[in-house]
């Protein structure tokens, strides 16, 4: 309980309410936020609190990667401290019938997230800690902690742990959804690497989930854990990180193309397992090398003397790249930064509308590829969209695919479709000209790539929001049923049913 030292404005509120008289004057209606710093604020502890959304606070609180196309609306923010905090916070919104939301890195950009309204966030950024197990096998991560300060605490003392991709995010977001690492080929998921959690469910009370505890919900976490409940703190298993890894960048020009993915197939269809090795590509625009078109990058990231390697980088330049350079020796808690993924990268900047059309592939359709970029060029060379950057993503297939199916709910489909990709479309401003135009073009490149032939399939942490069920979760029907029974059971009420909800259509 918070120790009775009311702010100023909790006891002006206090004030107005008692000295308010039927016949007299009264105050001003109260504001709901302010409702919520009175009737919940005392209730908390000590380093917790509350802010308003129209608070200088509040407002850098509300900032996502993809605002203003993302924007939750909320009354109040609460900064939560402790494990109880955040219970009391689920209890105090239910009894007023107040959507919640849990808040960390903030980069989470479905569409669904506007469903909130006139809601709770439940920021976690104070629930961060990283601690490393006396055995050195596992570490125990709090749920509001970053990627990057997961990392630098892990390798302080040469350890990693299969995590997501960019520095920005919360550790524990991507691996809800499956968790696609530089590691994974290796190792698994980040989904697959997870020991076990302690899980704050819809009613405010907290479990904790592991192989031997509460099973079935263990399960649903990983995988579509977004549906089930906010993650307090969790354990994941822990690797040797001392190796140095390196670094190939190439560009090339567009005509270059066709030769680019027909060489990256065929690398891929000849070479099943390169180790940990992993292509990340990007076509953005570059006039100082080409004013008209996008150019095609790619970083070949492997780690020590990979011996798959120079197969890949010979077969990269004999395309005849406009860039070639190689960085070595980079320590594992430098290659985020160096990768162009760390903290302050591109990738992570925020506020401006960040919007993705994703598809997840075996294979390449070298001519969809051509299709999409046509389209991809031309929504460029609006001055609006000129910042936008293309992904094409491998990291491995040989870990992932270990893992049975069945170990738990990470679609069978993302195991197998290795390739993600989505051209990923940052604007600035709230013109609803540039929204539909972002919209519209996305959406013509996502089928144009994926030809009419191929089932989509979405990596649900990509999604946006539109999609079905089975295109992000699963087309396996007994899967898809078996998580909504157990969303039935652990969360009857879809009080955690704004990312990527499970109880939409098919």
């Amino acid at each position: 309980m918070r120790p009775l030292h009311l702010s100023a404005h909790f006891v002006s509120l206090w004030v107005c309410s008692v000295l308010s008289s039927p016949t007299g004057g009264s105050c001003p209606v109260m504001h709901p936020g302010e409702r919520v710093i009175k009737e919940l604020g005392p209730q908390l502890s000590q380093h917790a609190s509350i802010v308003l959304p129209s608070s200088d606070e509040g407002s850098n609180l509300l900032i996502r990667a993809s605002t203003p196309r993302v924007a939750p609306a909320f009354v109040a923010i609460v900064e939560v401290a402790t494990e109880q905090d955040v219970q009391k916070t689920i209890r105090y919104a239910n009894e007023k019938s107040k959507p919640f939301l849990a808040v960390s890195g903030a980069h989470g950009w479905p569409l669904t997230l506007n469903n909130v309204k006139n809601g709770i966030q439940i920021n976690m950024r104070k629930l961060n800690s990283t601690a490393i197990a006396e055995d050195g096998n596992t570490a125990t991560i709090g749920g509001g902690a970053l990627q990057w300060e997961i990392t630098s605490s892990l390798f302080k003392q040469q350890k990693q742990a299969v995590t997501g991709i960019c520095e920005c995010t919360s550790g524990i977001g991507p691996l809800l959804g499956g968790g696609h690492s530089m590691l994974q080929n290796r190792h698994g998921f980040a989904a697959d690497n997870l020991v076990s959690a302690r899980v704050a469910l819809a009613d405010g009370s907290i479990v904790r989930v592991a192989e031997n505890e509460n099973a079935d919900l263990f399960w649903a976490i990983r995988g579509a854990g977004h549906n089930f409940g906010i993650v307090m703190s969790y354990e994941l298993k822990l690797y040797d990180a001392s190796a140095k890894w390196n670094m190939t960048v190439f560009s090339f020009t567009q005509d270059k193309l066709e030769e680019f993915f027909s060489t990256w197939n065929q690398l891929e269809q000849d070479i099943a397992n390169p180790g940990l090795l992993l292509l990340n590509g990007v076509m953005a625009r570059n006039p100082e090398v080409d004013k008209d078109y996008p150019l095609i990058n790619l970083q070949v990231i492997y780690e020590g003397s990979d011996t798959a390697i120079d197969t890949y980088t010979t077969a990269f330049r004999k395309l005849g790249p406009v860039f070639d350079q190689t960085t070595k020796d980079i320590a594992w808690g430098d290659l985020f930064e160096a990768g162009g993924f760390g903290k302050s990268s591109q990738v992570c900047r925020k506020n401006e509308n960040i919007l993705g059309y994703p598809n997840s592939f075996e294979s390449w359709d070298v001519e969809g590829m051509r299709r999409g970029f046509s389209l991809y060029t031309n929504l460029t060379a609006d001055p609006v969209f000129t910042g936008a950057a293309w992904l094409l993503e491998s990291y491995g297939r040989v870990g992932v695919r270990n893992v049975p199916a069945d170990f738990n709910a990470v679609a069978p489909e993302e195991r197998q479709r290795h390739l993600l990709t989505s051209p990923m479309l940052w604007w600035k401003g709230h013109k609803e000209a540039d929204r539909q135009k972002a919209m519209s073009y996305g959406s013509q490149i996502q089928k144009a790539i994926r030809g009419e032939d191929v089932i989509p399939h979405m990596y649900v942490n990509y999604a946006m929001g539109s999609e079905t069920v089975a295109e992000t979760y699963g087309r396996d029907q007994s899967r898809v049923q078996r998580l909504r029974q157990l969303k039935a059971k652990w969360d009857p009420k879809d009080r955690f049913g704004f990312y990527n909800p499970l109880t939409k259509g098919q």
